[in-house]
């Protein structure tokens, strides 16, 4: 078997902004951001023993846990096991399986790079329990188990997490948020501090791919105030090549007006304009200019560092024949991506803002990764309207081309909006960079961007450098 080595190279940066323009609650939310107004959950905070097999045992209903130990399977089983299901939907043909040894030289190198401690982190969702297992910057493998979750009660409650984040007059979330956490990150907690984990980059299982990390919640501060995030297909088909931070021209295209159903997306003009010419230095086509012949040919003629589309996309089939980008006059497959050179460079980053991004069992952002070529998947977990979006993609921008790696730049835009740095007042958008106040289209008043409504519905998927 051919295993595989370690490239580290440059390459080029593309991000595609998929928005969509509904109306949403956009209420003031009195969200808490400290420990001094967080909400405690009830009863008694989980305690996690240790123990000679490394059990968790549950302590919050004051019962004793059945012992579970982890399933001994290797990590390249467990990643090829992802990625076959990932290839399955994206209909490719999977890698040979990664070695400890790859992984390992992977994120020591990742860490390296981003002056991050970062750790590789697979939760495993089984019928009875959770298992999770830790590749850290140090090299060593560190495996937990957290018995007695029933899976039907994971997909439950990450779905009523998710419906809960949708409302952004309340903090009903929290205590769903503070369960997923108990689950995925307290058992680590220990672990992550003693080795000084800062970046976190997760290949995720099942039931949990459609989760915001960033927002779990351990009755203090969010994961994002501690740990930079992002989610992987598998090891085995990401793609780690440095970006060429001297390339950062940019092409920005977009829909702002009505099309084929679609409603208009008024703010994407006020968000497009700003990137390409306040942010970084671009070219920027609109409506009937935003074709894919003009995609492909600006593409080709220029080989931009970056690239940014703003419009409709639709992620809900099972499979990948279903999902699509909305051009001017026309729908682009995810599927006939393939056919479609984006330049000479390998893409750097994929941003899909999008209205219907189903990120479940069918893999949606990660297949999306796979069919572009893509390095990095920048994308939208749930609907949120132009005007929401515009402040994060604003920010996210404002730091992409210094700080250290993406999820760096993801996570320092979402504190902006959470720590009320950016926000928007009066219909304008204040605090990005030196930017002075952007106004918004059709908006007059003010929106709470503290609420993870707007700061969680991004994720990083794919290369996180």
């Amino acid at each position: 078997m051919k295993i595989r080595s370690l490239i580290w190279k440059t390459g080029c940066a593309v991000v595609i902004g998929v928005i969509c323009s509904i109306s949403p609650s956009l209420g003031q939310a009195s969200l808490p951001s400290s420990s001094s107004d967080t909400p405690t959950p009830p009863g008694p905070p989980i305690v996690f023993p240790s123990s000679p097999l490394g059990v968790l045992c549950d302590r919050l209903t004051n019962t004793i846990c059945i012992p579970s130990t982890p399933t001994r399977s290797s990590i390249g089983d467990l990643d090829d096991k992802i990625t076959k299901d990932v290839c399955a939907y994206a209909k490719c043909s999977p890698p040979s399986p990664v070695t400890f040894a790859f992984v390992q030289d992977a994120i020591q190198k990742s860490a390296q790079v981003t002056d991050s401690a970062t750790a590789l982190v697979y939760p495993n969702v089984f019928p009875d329990r959770i298992e999770i297992l830790i590749v850290p910057s140090s090299g060593k493998e560190i495996r937990k188990v957290v018995p007695n979750v029933q899976s039907s009660e994971v997909t439950e409650t990450v779905q009523e997490f998710l419906n809960s984040l949708r409302d952004s007059s309340n903090d009903d979330y929290l205590p769903l948020s503070q369960k997923l956490y108990n689950w995925i990150i307290r058992p680590i907690d220990e672990d992550l501090q003693s080795e000084g984990i800062k970046t976190l980059i997760f290949v995720m299982d099942s039931p949990l791919r459609s989760i915001p990390i960033s927002a779990l919640h351990d009755g203090n501060k969010f994961v994002v105030q501690k740990y930079a995030t992002a989610t992987i297909p598998s090891m085995g088909l990401v793609n780690l090549q440095l970006r060429d931070r001297r390339r950062s021209s940019i092409l920005v295209m977009g829909l702002t007006q009505a099309q084929q159903g679609f409603t208009a997306l008024p703010n994407v003009e006020v968000e497009t304009k700003v990137i390409a010419a306040r942010i970084l230095q671009g070219n920027l086509f609109l409506n009937q200019d935003f074709t894919i012949d003009n995609l492909k040919k600006q593409q080709s003629k220029n080989n931009y560092g970056i690239v940014h589309l703003a419009t409709h996309a639709q992620f809900l089939s099972d499979n990948i024949d279903g999902a699509f980008i909305q051009f001017w006059n026309e729908r682009l497959s995810l599927n006939d991506l393939r056919s479609i050179r984006l330049g000479e460079e390998p893409i750097e980053m994929l941003t899909l803002s999008a209205c219907e991004t189903a990120v479940g069992k069918n893999l949606g952002l990660s297949g999306v990764a796979l069919v572009y070529k893509s390095k990095s998947v920048l994308a939208s977990l749930w609907t949120v309207s132009d005007a929401g979006t515009t402040p994060l993609m604003l920010s996210f921008y404002s730091y992409y081309p210094t700080s250290k790696s993406k999820a760096i730049a993801i996570q320092q835009a979402q504190l902006d909006l959470l720590e009320g740095k950016v926000r928007v007042e009066s219909g304008q958008i204040k605090g990005v960079g030196n930017l002075p106040a952007i106004p918004l289209s059709q908006v007059t008043g003010n929106i709470n961007l503290k609420h993870p409504y707007f700061w969680a519905s991004f994720v990083l998927v794919g290369n996180w450098l």
